[in-house]
């Protein structure tokens, strides 16, 4: 009779035999990114559908990071980089760099490294679906994994234009007023406001800008009442290139005025695009 032979095979993590009594052959896992997700605040549950941010706002991206090989000593190391996109494919943050470098025991064997950001919208942000991209790489199995994931951005927008424009010109009764005047009539001594954006300048270095604008009203004979040169002037730079530049201003009306159709004039300048550009509209006094 043969004596029966029992054979302890070691504890195996991640190794398999290809065949018995051969040589062990390491599994081969394919690294991955999983649960992306945009939300409202640190760790919180994914947006809603339905739900938008908009310009001004902080959204939360993480996402999550597994198959990445651990040493023999359990050593990790990873490096993953995120990029957020306007609609447009513009970058509106520096690229973010991150490394886990680590060392974990058998019991966090199935740990799931996350990475978070916090991205910051511009206060002036063009309404549509941004864009976050994402990598990871693992730095001891030589292998890297991706992914993307856009969310809505609502709010105004403004239409680009090739060369310096003045758009969205309107009258308001009041500063809070979000609609403009469809009959654009005041009496003397009334407050008139005015809003209004330019865009179609250009970028100086660092996407620098520098964009001022001049008020002038015109009477009913054409005569010029008023005046103000450089009644405000722009000039910033920003990682992000701003895409239009915000005007608003108010004119109080003398109480002396006599009734007629008077002619706002607003010129605008770009001195890096040396460009210069006018619009007139009128505006009733009753």
């Amino acid at each position: 009779m043969r004596a029966a032979v029992l054979l302890a095979l070691p504890a195996l993590s991640s190794v398999l035999f290809a065949q018995i009594g051969g040589p062990a052959t390491p599994v081969v896992r394919t690294l991955r990114v999983i649960r992306p997700v945009i939300s409202q605040s640190e760790d919180g549950p994914a947006i809603e559908s339905g739900a938008s941010f908009v310009p001004g706002d902080i959204a939360f991206f993480s996402f999550q990071v597994e198959n990445y090989r651990i040493s023999a000593t359990g050593k990790v190391q990873l490096a993953g980089h995120i990029d957020v996109t306007d609609p447009k494919g513009t970058r509106i943050i520096p690229r973010d760099e991150q490394v886990i470098g680590t060392s974990i025991s058998e019991e966090d064997k199935d740990w799931k490294p996350k990475l978070r950001l916090q991205i910051q919208l511009p206060s002036l942000a063009p309404p549509g679906n941004y864009t976050v991209k994402f990598e990871v790489t693992d730095q001891q199995a030589k292998q890297a994994a991706s992914g993307e994931l856009a969310f809505p951005v609502g709010g105004k927008g403004v239409d680009p234009a090739s060369t310096l424009t003045i758009r969205n010109l309107g009258f308001y009764r009041t500063q809070d007023d979000e609609t403009a005047l469809r009959t654009v009539a005041y009496r003397a001594g009334d407050i008139l406001w005015v809003r209004f954006d330019i865009t179609g300048y250009k970028y100086g270095e660092q996407n620098s800008i520098d964009v001022a604008y001049d008020v002038a009203v015109l009477s009913p004979d054409g005569k010029q009442l008023f005046e103000q040169d450089d009644a405000a002037v722009e000039r910033s730079q920003a990682f992000y290139p701003q895409p239009w530049v915000p005007g608003d201003f108010n004119l109080s009306l003398q109480s002396t005025m006599r009734a007629g159709t008077y002619t706002l004039v607003i010129t605008a300048r770009d001195a890096p695009g040396k460009q210069t550009t006018s619009v007139k509209a009128d505006f009733r006094v009753e």
